[in-house]
């Protein structure tokens, strides 16, 4: 059993109790706390240690009375637990503070401390919490996030990111309008993964921006390839672009060429600073799209806060459309938010040729997806769409 309870550690520099003098109920509540309860002096010992300490680290309270605390610390950690008590005993409150405590099979166990400051007669109120599988847990996602930092910044360096890009159509003329450029990833060490995977891992890792520019700048190289009065449209999250290298590789281009779609899914928290940007990146001519429209709220209050030149349908909503009046609905739907706004709305995910005349009927203008082409290269200047597209008499 753990030391019983002094009443003299409960009162108060005056001399008092400030909630009454310690009772059989108080010694049990220390005893059957689950964190580790403990009064220490700034001596440098516990003089009162709660049963958790011994089931925790498996000694006897004795065995944790007789010794400094600080032996039972581990030696890297042994320094900031001294300069932690020192601060303590000069008056400070003890939180957010760690440390590693050895049990008596030779282990460590991670203490998460949070302390009262020293009362005059040298008296220190502490709880410990063992965090050892929450600190286990960090470093395990920090070593993940180390690992796929290793891998993004590999797969750039080694030029393994290639644009490909797919057509974007005029539903009325069926002529190419422009390109959506994505990304396919060609490692020398036949490593695969999706673009969604690469883009996934470069957001775990703190690299999404820097993938996302990386790929962008791979994309508008073939600018120059393009048929004449066609735009590119790449893709980008609202964090890049907020950054200023975005901004800066934006500005070097014909921007009256360049849609930007943002990506994110997740909800802006600010809306300001993500208006500034695009607001800049429009004084270059450069065009906004929201993609996935419809696949969430978050792509809705983008569409309110920002107000696109383009809106893009979510496929979910264009996969045989022609079979479900809702979809239809909410297409049309969008039709009037886009109408009101002054954009146009882009249907991805054409596949067949029913989807194609629903969507015609509805009155959208701009259609895109395997049906009109695959990603590939960028096709020559005359490129137009494949024969079977085009409208039957």
């Amino acid at each position: 059993m753990s030391a019983r309870v002094d009443p003299k550690w409960f009162r108060t520099p005056t001399g008092q109790y400030p909630v009454g003098p310690p009772t059989a109920s108080t010694d049990q509540f220390f005893d059957l706390a689950a964190d580790l309860l403990c009064i220490a002096g700034i001596d440098g010992y516990f003089k009162v240690v709660n049963q958790a300490w011994c089931e925790t680290l498996g000694y006897e309270d004795g065995e944790l009375l007789q010794r400094p605390f600080v032996d039972f610390v581990h030696p890297d950690d042994r320094r900031a637990t001294r300069d932690a008590t020192s601060r303590v005993a000069n008056g400070s409150k003890l939180v957010h503070f760690r440390n590693r405590y050895r049990c008596k099979n030779g282990t460590y166990k991670w203490l998460a401390w949070s302390a009262s400051a020293a009362l005059s007669d040298g008296s220190i109120y502490a709880v410990a919490r063992d965090v050892t599988n929450e600190v286990v847990s960090e470093v395990t996602v920090q070593e993940h996030c180390d690992a796929q930092r290793t891998r993004v910044l590999g797969v750039m360096s080694e030029n393994a990111v290639r644009p490909v890009f797919q057509p974007i159509v005029n539903i009325s003329t069926l002529q190419v309008g422009g390109y959506e450029a994505l990304s396919r990833f060609d490692l020398a060490s036949g490593a695969g993964g999706t673009p969604e995977q690469w883009f996934a891992a470069a957001a775990e890792a703190g690299l999404r921006a820097q993938l996302e520019i990386h790929a962008i700048r791979k994309a508008v190289a073939y600018a120059y390839q393009l048929p004449p009065a066609a735009f590119l449209s790449v893709n980008a999250s609202p964090e890049t672009l907020l950054r200023e290298d975005f901004s800066r590789m934006v500005e070097e281009l014909h921007g009256e060429c360049l849609i930007v779609e943002v990506t994110e899914h997740s909800a802006v928290e600010d809306y300001e600073p993500l208006q500034r940007a695009i607001n800049r990146l429009r004084g270059h001519g450069v065009r906004l799209a929201i993609d996935d429209a419809g696949a969430g709220f978050a792509s809705l209050k983008h569409i309110v806060h920002l107000l696109p030149e383009f809106i893009k349908l979510d496929l979910f909503l264009v996969r045989n459309i022609h079979e479900d009046p809702v979809k239809r609905a909410v297409v049309a739907g969008m039709l009037g938010v886009a109408q009101q706004i002054g954009g146009k709305v882009i249907a991805e995910g054409v596949e067949t040729a029913d989807e194609l005349r629903v969507l015609r009927e509805l009155g959208v203008e701009w259609v895109q997806g395997y049906y009109f082409g695959r990603p590939g290269p960028l096709l020559a200047p005359s490129a137009q769409v494949p024969a079977h597209s085009r409208p039957r008499d």
